[in-house]
């Protein structure tokens, strides 16, 4: 049985990934969190980096196994 790898997310990583969980761009959290863009592509490179991962999909499914994510669920209610 494989451990999970240790990984702590420091909190603008924290905060980055809710967002981005959430639904928003990279573009509309960099302007939420007050950092680039470019600042985005990096901190998600290093989180793929550390994971050992390739892809912004491979890193959501490692973060959400890890606990790390809290993902959103489906809303509930008025839609339909």
């Amino acid at each position: 049985m494989s451990q999970k790898p240790k990984i702590n997310l420091s909190d603008r990583e924290r905060a980055l990934v809710a967002l981005l969980a959430q639904g928003c761009t990279d573009v509309s959290a960099a302007e939420q969190l007050g950092i680039s863009a470019r600042s985005v592509t990096n901190i998600l490179r290093n989180l793929m980096d550390r994971l050992g991962v390739d892809n912004r999909f491979q890193l959501g499914l490692a973060l959400g196994f890890l606990r790390k994510a809290n993902v959103p669920g489906p809303s509930v209610g008025g839609e339909g």
